[in-house]
């Protein structure tokens, strides 16, 4: 089990800030009287009685003279770094039983198991000096058992980053293509993205403006509020941003952001090719892919539509191929004819980043697709916050 060691080191300075003419006198640091945590009850928390107090108390630190001090009170579970519950200037520390609960059990802090008992040790730390952890004394350390129930915080739901760029109309909601977070509040989002360059669309007007480029920006929100550009390894959300440029072509993005989503940087990295493969398709083997294209691309620039069907295309963001000879037995969708990077599962509506095989039943001509930007709408509302890559198999004509 693992604690913080505070060794209180007193300086000259804090006995040169003692006043002689008032007779103040520090205590050498192998006598400083440190607080004492009071033993304490097994605390029970459940739905009727979370408005109800849980105080902690202890003893005053003795620096052997007057000062200021701050306590901190911790807890530590099993071998978790210490976790901060509040500070107090003064010997005691009360908390709800739902704000204790909630920060036990919190996945980002203790991760005490919910609706079980647990025991969970705590200490005080005292200190004057925020800027001089030399100052910190640490109290003895009190155990005791805590039954939770689950968290009643707002639920995590994984978080989407959307991406407006001339490929896609420059519309920055929920239609267009999406990145996802790849865990609770990583601030990290992937997702497997074509950009397109916009030729022969509205987006490339006027026409001395193309350049062959994808211009784009990502959005945290659905809206323009707050986007990112710039700089693609110092993105800002400041002033009126840059756009970010990619050559034409299929990319696995990966952007990290900071807590507020005010900066960020973004790593672009080219897909050859995205397959399915497996004994449904013809085998296991390096070369046995079946490699699928981007669906539903419009072929006549000429047509009065065409902007709108290649925005569509380029909101849709699916990738689709026919297997001419399909058996029923086991496949798998992976880039670049590797394994680093594949999504299976006995789910095709929640596919699994490298899981297992997925099952097909149908033979002969059948479509394969698969897409990355899920359906939007439900996953901003599911809390059990399923893998958003989702896939279709159906009989081809």
């Amino acid at each position: 089990m693992k604690y913080l060691k505070y060794l209180p080191m007193f300086a000259a300075a804090l006995l040169a800030s003692c006043h002689e003419d008032d007779q103040t006198v520090a205590r050498p640091a192998e006598e400083v009287v440190a607080p004492v945590l009071n033993q304490h009850s097994n605390v029970v928390v459940d739905s009727d009685n979370l408005k109800s107090e849980v105080t902690f108390t202890w003893s005053a630190v003795d620096y052997g003279y007057s000062a200021s001090v701050t306590y901190a009170l911790y807890a530590v579970y099993n071998d978790s770094e210490p976790y901060q519950l509040g500070e107090s200037f003064s010997t005691n520390y009360t908390m709800t039983k739902e704000t204790f609960n909630n920060a036990l059990v919190n996945s980002k802090g203790l991760a005490v198991p919910e609706d079980k008992t647990s025991t969970v040790y705590f200490y005080v730390v005292a200190g004057i000096s925020p800027q001089n952890k030399s100052f910190e004394v640490k109290s003895n350390v009190v155990g005791f058992d805590v039954t939770t129930i689950k968290s009643t915080s707002a639920p995590w739901i994984r978080r989407p980053l959307y991406i407006a760029g001339n490929f896609q109309g420059w519309a920055p909601d929920a239609k267009g293509p999406v990145l996802w977070e790849t865990g609770e509040n990583t601030d990290v989002y992937e997702g497997l993205v074509y950009l397109g360059a916009a030729e022969n669309t509205a987006s490339t007007l006027p026409p001395n403006t193309y350049d062959g480029l994808c211009h784009f920006k990502f959005c945290p929100n659905p809206s323009w509020q707050g986007n990112l550009g710039g700089d693609p390894s110092q993105m800002t959300t400041e002033g009126d941003p840059s756009h970010i440029t990619a050559e034409e072509g299929m990319y696995w993005i990966s952007v990290t952001l900071d807590a507020a989503h005010t900066t960020g940087s973004v790593i672009l990295k080219k897909i050859d090719q995205i397959g399915v493969i497996g004994e449904a398709v013809g085998g296991w083997g390096d070369t046995d892919d079946v490699v699928l294209s981007f669906a539903n691309m419009p072929t006549d620039p000429t047509d009065p539509n065409y902007s709108d069907l290649y925005y569509a295309a380029m909101r849709a963001q699916t990738w689709t191929g026919v297997c001419e000879n399909t058996l029923a037995g086991e496949f798998k969708f992976r880039l670049n004819g590797k394994w680093e990077q594949s999504w299976g599962g006995a789910n095709l509506e929640h596919l699994d980043f490298n899981g297992g095989n997925s099952q097909n039943t149908l033979t002969g001509r059948v479509r394969f697709s698969i897409c990355f930007r899920g359906d939007v709408d439900n996953l901003l509302q599911d809390t059990t916050n399923p893998a958003p890559v989702f896939a279709t198999v159906e009989q081809a004509e």
